[in-house]
């Protein structure tokens, strides 16, 4: 995938988080700090804080950042995981 031109600033290596990290790929999915913090719902101002490890954004906001960058969860994604659950073995009950 070819990321289109953008504004994100990275966060120094110090500051890198998961939430840096989240914040700079949304960013770039979405074309900037402008059309990110427009998406999120917040000021530009404080999007570039957290992009740049100064504060953590609050959990609803990130999970919204975490939709963004992750993919949409498909039917082939549901077979996988019904797959998974009944090849497990069964719990045995407490006793």
């Amino acid at each position: 995938m070819e990321l289109p031109a953008d504004d994100c600033p990275l966060a120094a290596p110090s500051q890198v988080t998961v939430y840096t990290r989240v914040l700079h790929r949304a960013c770039q999915m979405t074309g900037g700090v402008e059309r990110l913090a427009a998406r999120l719902r917040v000021p530009a101002a404080t999007l570039y804080r957290w992009l740049d490890g100064e504060a953590e954004p609050p959990t609803p906001v990130f999970l919204k950042a975490v939709d963004i960058v992750m993919p949409a969860w498909s039917g082939e994604d549901e077979l996988f995981a019904q797959a998974l659950r009944t090849s497990r073995p069964k719990k045995k009950p407490l006793t």
